[in-house]
């Protein structure tokens, strides 16, 4: 089931970053890179079935820590 999201994150990338190479537009560019290659990261790892942990638990403290309860 990996084999769906290789094919769909290429066909994003040729749609998406050669236009902002050629068009020198670097800013855009690296950050279209580092959140494409996370996002890449999360999709193969649910795929390959692996647990990721919940942000909700730190989240929560986080919150409770700034407000109270």
């Amino acid at each position: 089931m990996f084999v769906l999201p290789i094919i769909g994150y290429t066909f994003w990338a040729i749609y998406e970053f050669i236009p902002l190479y050629k068009q020198k537009l670097w800013h855009e560019f690296w950050v279209n890179a580092v959140l494409g290659i996370s996002s890449f990261t999360i999709v193969m790892l649910l795929s390959l079935d692996v647990e990721i942990p919940s942000p909700e638990g730190p989240i929560r403290e986080l919150i409770i820590s700034i407000f109270g309860k």
